[in-house]
Order: structure tokens, then C-alpha cells, then sequence
């Protein structure tokens, strides 16, 4: 284990029963990859926060102070931006963690949250008609029930009537059901709408919009 423990800020052992044994540890390093977290945005390092942002930040931050209720209440957000890098898919993953932490079994160690890139997971569907992968079922189950759901780069993908009606049929099966997502992407409503049709973007509408304004934070240190 590294000289600091990823998960000392809210661990109750944390310094003196920190080991390489950790239950803690070891438990969110399994959580992590059940819920497909690309590794960078597990223990992601405290963001540089433009001022143009700093209203959008703060609002991040009273949604993960009551993150378990705001999830029961299905709630959602549209996280975007024009620039790339400016923390969007930092803080939905942050959200999705500090939820985990509220709500995981560590006995049963089912997965609460879940992570997809758009264009990746569309990408993974069609591979499915002409090279089928029995475990995928359990993927699309996850991705359709899962409490709470991360959706990044929305709007990134190659668009097609194929790729709408995929998308389509998972947010819709998450918004009438009133299943927590977070989407990030670096397009406004309007440009969804364009792209991948209004079906997607009315459902969207229901979400909170938050946009990011600032510069990239990728490379400064």
C-alpha cells in the first residue's frame, strides 16, 4: 500500500490501522472495478477551481453533502461544457464515490454505481451481434438498474438511427424509472437535440444543467 492510504480522509481506522490488509481498502478497490471506474477517477485529486465555475462547484458540493437523498429522489444532472478538462467527469465520479460510501454492503458487496463512456459501451453493444459475450447480459442489467449511473461524453459518438435508438432506450428505461444519471458531455441541450433528436434531449430536460465554463485543468499541477 502506498505511504497514504487513498480512503484515510473517511476511514475509521485511518492512521493506526492502516496495513496492506485493509478491509476498507480492499473493499474499494473491489467496488471500483464492479463499477467499471476508469483508475484516474477513483481517488481523484482535489480539483484547481476556476471563478467562473465556482457557483457550479458549490452547487456539486451541496448535492454530495445529501447525496443518499438526493439518489432516492431519482434526481439527475447534465454536467457540460464547450472546453474538455474542466472537472466534469471529476465530480460525477466523486458524486457516484461519496454515494457509495453512504450506501454499500460491505457484506454482500453489490454494486451501487456504475461507469460507461457513451461511445465505448455503444461500441461494446454492437460487438454483441457478431461476437456475443454471455457476462454482457449482467452489464446491460447493470446499466439499465443500477441506483446510480454515469454516462460520460455524451454526444461524442459516431451519431447514427442505430446509436439513437440504443441511447434511447437506456435513458428512457433510467428516466421512467427514476434512476439517478450523470451525464457528462461537451455539448449544450440544443447540440443533443441536433445530434441524437429531441426523444433524447425532452428526457434530458428533467435533469439539473450545470455548465462549466472554465479552462482545462489537464496538466497544471
Amino acid at each position: 500500500m502506498d505511504n497514504k492510504c487513498q480512503i484515510e480522509a473517511y476511514c475509521k481506522k485511518a492512521p493506526k490501522g492502516c496495513d496492506q490488509f485493509c478491509e476498507g481498502a480492499v473493499m474499494f478497490d473491489i467496488l471500483y472495478k464492479q463499477s467499471n471506474f476508469p483508475v484516474r477517477y477513483q481517488y481523484p485529486k482535489e480539483l484547481l477551481i476556476d471563478s467562473i465555475d465556482e457557483v457550479v462547484y458549490g452547487r456539486v458540493s451541496e448535492i454530495m453533502d445529501n447525496v443518499e437523498d438526493w439518489v432516492k429522489k431519482g434526481n439527475s444532472l447534465l454536467l457540460w461544457g464547450d472546453s474538455k478538462g474542466t472537472g466534469k467527469t471529476t465530480l460525477a465520479c466523486a458524486l457516484a464515490s461519496k454515494y457509495a460510501r453512504e450506501t454499500i454492503n460491505g457484506y454482500k458487496m453489490e454494486p451501487v454505481m456504475y461507469f460507461i463512456k457513451s461511445a465505448k459501451f455503444l461500441e461494446d453493444v454492437r460487438k454483441q451481434f457478431s461476437d456475443p459475450d454471455p457476462a454482457f447480459g449482467t452489464v446491460m442489467n447493470l446499466v439499465e438498474t443500477i441506483p446510480f449511473l454515469i454516462i460520460d461524453d455524451l454526444g461524442a459518438e459516431k451519431t447514427t438511427e442505430w446509436v439513437r435508438e440504443r441511447l434511447l432506450n437506456l435513458i428512457d428505461e433510467r428516466y421512467s424509472n427514476n434512476r439517478t444519471t450523470i451525464y457528462t458531455s461537451n455539448c449544450s441541450l440544443g447540440q443533443i437535440s441536433e445530434t441524437l433528436g429531441t426523444r433524447i434531449s425532452d428526457r434530458l430536460r428533467d435533469c439539473e444543467v450545470l455548465q462549466f465554463r472554465g479552462n482545462s485543468k489537464r496538466g497544471v499541477k
